[in-house]
């Protein structure tokens, strides 16, 4: 009897990373009309948009590098360490070179514009974005920065399987080191710990080279998915605790909004908000992964096959096509919720769009981050051959 071939993919982490990009999308919308420093606002501005934003903002990014990492062990199954590197390149960074090259300058040259520091055409801003002096004051990648560090996060793990036994005895300990219940508290223990210790020294600054906080967090996700991905065991307490998680963020969750809103919040140094935002971050994956374990892991649909191929190219699209719908339609003097429905569906049809017509372009496919089409293979001679073929 043949041992089953071990499985390619999770379906339940492909409905997980395209759910939280969907959140992405609405997320950024929502940044229009926070009182932050984003690349452009509405004439809308809504003061709970500080609360609003934490529904998401603790876990969303963590959960997509953890699925991400997870991804990637799957795909280095059957590959060497040079051939993982040779895919992820592939994969990486044409979408990243075309991105920054293109996407990301018309954002800034329409922010430079709404905030009255440019007034001139786009050809102009792109050859002083791009010019010597332009170049040494640092190339913006904007919401690119997530390309990067998973690049940059894979180059980690093509090392890390370079060494094949400290890569099982990494996988190993980190499986005793999770099991039962804690797999609850020893992941916010961690959280906590660099929340209170590198957050208050780093920040969050999206630079891959001043950004320690960032990584222990999301390189550690990224690490932590794949590691534990084929680990049967550690999703098995993943869905027996899932309630424990969604317990702890219903909790969680309205302290931590209230800390934000109170002026008083930040008392004691910040160790009880950086307590509670700890908690919430992993309260909240613990249920979403403990769930999708749970409920998807065989709940594949045609819907689920053409959201995650067109997830990168969304991806890519998306901010661009949001930075230049808010500056189209933010003097039409439209209430609130009309503008940001508007927003949603622009962004979201204007995504598809781009995907729709980009796959169907050979040449293209790659600088959006779509696999290159492969030849049709020949019609088999007979059954047998219908039977064996390769199901990719």
């Amino acid at each position: 009897m043949q041992t089953p071939a071990p499985p390619v993919r999770r379906l339940d982490l492909d409905w997980i990373r395209v759910s939280a990009f969907g959140l992405l999308i609405l997320y950024h919308v929502g940044l229009v009309y926070a009182p932050y420093d984003w690349h452009v606002h509405s004439v809308h501005t809504f003061e709970w948009m500080r609360e609003g934003v934490l529904i998401t903002n603790p876990w969303r990014l963590t959960l997509l590098f953890l699925v991400s990492g997870a991804a990637l062990r799957f795909m280095t199954l059957r590959r060497t360490a040079g051939q993982v590197a040779k895919a992820r390149a592939e994969r990486l960074l044409p979408p990243l070179i075309f991105g920054t090259l293109l996407l990301v300058p018309i954002q800034s040259w329409i922010e430079a514009m709404d905030k009255g520091g440019w007034d001139r055409g786009f050809v102009a801003w792109w050859m002083r974005e791009f010019s010597l002096s332009g170049i040494a004051n640092g190339v913006p990648v904007n919401h690119l920065w997530f390309i990067v560090y998973i690049a940059a996060y894979s180059a980690v793990v093509v090392l890390l399987m370079m060494r094949p036994l400290a890569m099982a005895r990494a996988e190993e300990r980190l499986t005793t080191l999770l099991a039962g219940s804690r797999v609850v508290w020893v992941p916010i223990l961690y959280l906590i710990v660099i929340r209170l210790t590198l957050f208050p020294i780093f920040g969050l600054t999206n630079r891959l080279s001043h950004d320690w906080y960032n990584h222990a967090l999301s390189l550690g996700a990224f690490l932590f998915g794949f590691l534990i991905v084929r680990r049967e065991s550690i999703w098995r307490d993943l869905e027996k605790y899932r309630w424990v998680g969604v317990g702890l963020a219903v909790v969680a969750l309205p302290i931590m909004m209230m800390q934000t809103a109170h002026p008083g919040g930040g008392a004691y140094w910040g160790i009880p908000r950086g307590i509670v935002f700890g908690i919430d971050q992993w309260a909240v994956i613990l249920a979403i992964l403990g769930f999708g374990s749970r409920h998807l892991r065989n709940a594949d649909s045609p819907v689920l096959r053409y959201v995650t191929d067109a997830v990168f190219p969304c991806y890519l699209a998306h901010q661009t096509i949001l930075v230049v719908a808010v500056w189209l339609i933010q003097g039409q003097g439209w209430p609130a919720p009309l503008e940001a429905s508007v927003l949603v569906v622009a962004t979201i049809g204007g995504s598809l769009l781009v995907y729709e017509i980009v796959r169907r372009i050979p040449l293209i496919r790659p600088i959006w981050g779509l696999k290159p089409l492969k030849a049709a293979k020949p019609a088999p001679t007979d059954m047998r051959a219908a039977r064996d073929g390769d199901p990719a």
